[in-house]
């Protein structure tokens, strides 16, 4: 019991609120240094999604199954500690094993052993399991504060696993790939308020959509931020190309339809003659 008379405390909210924030930011600004060095004319998704790097997602595979392991059992000793059992806090146990489980298919991922981009499938799973665990947790919350930030937890969990399937049905948006990131950056914000709730200061529920609000800002702001400081520049290249997109007209198509509206057509004239 926090201070604040809610479960669980700033500490255990604030640990997997740092993992996400750092795993979100490191894909952004990675997606950023890569797009400012593109070669003119090429394509980042086709460049870089699916990751094509295997040995950074080799290191990542073990940074992540290291730190879920650990998070897992320092969740465990805590529970022996305060309770006297190992499961104590089995929900927070649980969220940790899925992302081990992601950890898991990044490394047979770079080792070859499963397709490309299973590791990112597999993260759209672990984000829709833990719409489900904190759903679950939601539900059997006294509290209507206390309730309505795990609904809400969860919802950002279910928007993020649906952003993260997207991106890996379709490869070629970018906005996608970029949005899941973002999403893990959004949900750390989230913790870290469920974190505050717990232990810190008592949030008044009707504060719940202004927080959520502010907070989804936040995390788009610093997308954009980050492209305008850190992007490469927006320019006209030859061609009437701008980042890869045909801005000219299509000059066919346009004097097809003139054609049409005349009714000049060939096989319109032969009929005539």
């Amino acid at each position: 019991m926090g201070a604040t008379g809610q479960t669980g405390s700033f500490q255990g909210h604030a640990i997997p609120a740092f993992f996400f924030f750092c795993f979100g930011v490191f894909f952004l600004v990675l997606t950023l240094r890569r797009a400012r060095s593109l070669p003119p004319g090429a394509s980042f998704a086709e460049a870089h999604i699916p990751e094509k790097n295997m040995p950074m997602v080799h290191k990542l595979s073990v940074i992540l199954i290291v730190c879920t392991a650990l998070g897992g059992v320092y969740e465990g000793i805590g529970g022996i500690i305060n309770a006297g059992n190992f499961f104590n806090q089995v929900g927070h146990e649980t969220l940790y094993t899925m992302y081990f489980f992601v950890g898991v298919v990044m490394l047979l991922e770079s080792g070859q052993r499963l397709p490309a981009d299973s590791s990112r499938s597999a993260l759209s799973l672990a984000l829709f399991l833990e719409y489900v665990l904190w759903y679950d947790h939601a539900i059997m919350k006294n509290d209507g504060t206390d309730r309505h930030i795990h609904v809400i937890m969860a919802l950002i969990c279910l928007a993020g696993s649906v952003v993260t399937a997207g991106s890996v049905c379709k490869p070629s948006s970018v906005a996608a790939y970029v949005g899941g990131w973002g999403m893990m950056v959004l949900q750390s914000f989230w913790l870290i308020t469920a974190g505050v709730n717990a232990e810190v200061y008592a949030i008044h529920r009707h504060d719940m959509g202004v927080l959520l609000c502010l907070e989804i800002l936040a995390m788009v702001s610093i997308v954009i931020l980050g492209f305008v400081c850190c992007g490469p520049p927006l320019k006209m290249s030859e061609g009437g190309y701008l980042n890869g997109v045909d801005t000219t007209s299509r000059p066919g198509r346009s004097e097809r339809k003139e054609y049409e509206t005349l009714h000049l057509d060939d096989d319109e004239g032969e009929n005539e003659v």
